[in-house]
């Protein structure tokens, strides 16, 4: 599970240059303003917040790169518990990005970046019992059940199992 956002302050930069480029680069920049935007509100599993391209990324281990539409990317690095968004833009764009910064270390990634607050009860005021619990306890999703509907659930199981 994800811990730690890290975001590439040219990333702003680059979302802006998009917002003013047109109508598909600015579907894409609120492509991954989106993703940015669930990251900060606390979903931090990589494959469940954006769309993924097909065929990865293999130049660089641990590069993530998600499909904005349209030929638009967002470049991401996972390492451990660290997430750092690294660069969006067009398809070459981002293929130059990678081809250029082959050779980058995990230690000049996390120098360049900058850590984000993950605030889930920010963005979102309405408590979540699945957000606000600690992530080691367990969640009990019966616990607001009544009586009434475990005995209509129970009795389905126990008719089904007998016939």
């Amino acid at each position: 599970m994800i811990r730690h956002v890290h975001l590439d302050p040219r990333i702003n930069k680059s979302l802006e240059l998009l917002r003013r480029s047109g109508k598909k680069a600015a579907l894409a920049a609120a492509r991954a303003e989106k993703i940015i935007q669930r990251m900060r509100q606390g979903h931090l599993v990589p494959d469940r917040i954006g769309t993924i391209t097909k065929h990865g990324e293999l130049r660089i281990k641990g590069v993530m790169k998600y499909n904005l539409g349209a030929g638009y990317r967002l470049i991401t690095f996972k390492t451990g518990r660290r997430l750092f968004l690294l660069h969006v833009g067009t398809h070459d764009d981002c293929h130059r990005w990678i081809e250029n910064n082959r050779e980058l270390t995990e230690e000049q990634i996390r120098e360049r970046c900058n850590e984000m607050c993950i605030c889930p009860a920010e963005l979102d005021p309405s408590p979540h019992p699945e957000t606000t619990a600690h992530p080691d306890e367990d969640i009990d999703p019966l616990s607001n059940a009544t009586e009434r509907d475990l005995r209509k659930v129970f009795r389905g199981l126990v008719s089904a199992s007998q016939s």
